[in-house]
């Protein structure tokens, strides 16, 4: 696979993330509707939050030019601190 085709697949994964955040997020939405759902498993509805948010940053992070420059826009603490563990480079507190 060419650098090209390479982007090609990666700008369809980030795609395809952030379908998927968007129809988690309507899920959420429509389970929060029922109020005795919504507080028996309001666990749930946040993790399903928070999938929500990983998967709308990794979708941001891989249609970025410069994933790394990317990070400084994610929102969710511990995604900036694995993908920055991974390039050696240290923490910002």
């Amino acid at each position: 696979m060419n650098p090209e085709e390479a982007r090609i697949h990666i700008a369809a994964v980030a795609e395809i993330l952030a379908e998927i955040s968007q129809d988690m997020e309507s899920l959420g939405a429509v389970l929060c509707r029922d109020p005795g759902f919504a507080h028996r498993h309001m666990q749930e509805l946040q993790a399903i939050d928070l999938i929500s948010q990983k998967q709308r940053s990794l979708a941001k992070i891989l249609e970025a030019d410069c994933p790394v420059s990317a990070l400084t826009d994610v929102g969710l603490e511990e995604i900036v601190h694995r993908l920055r563990s991974l390039s050696g480079k240290p923490q910002a507190n």
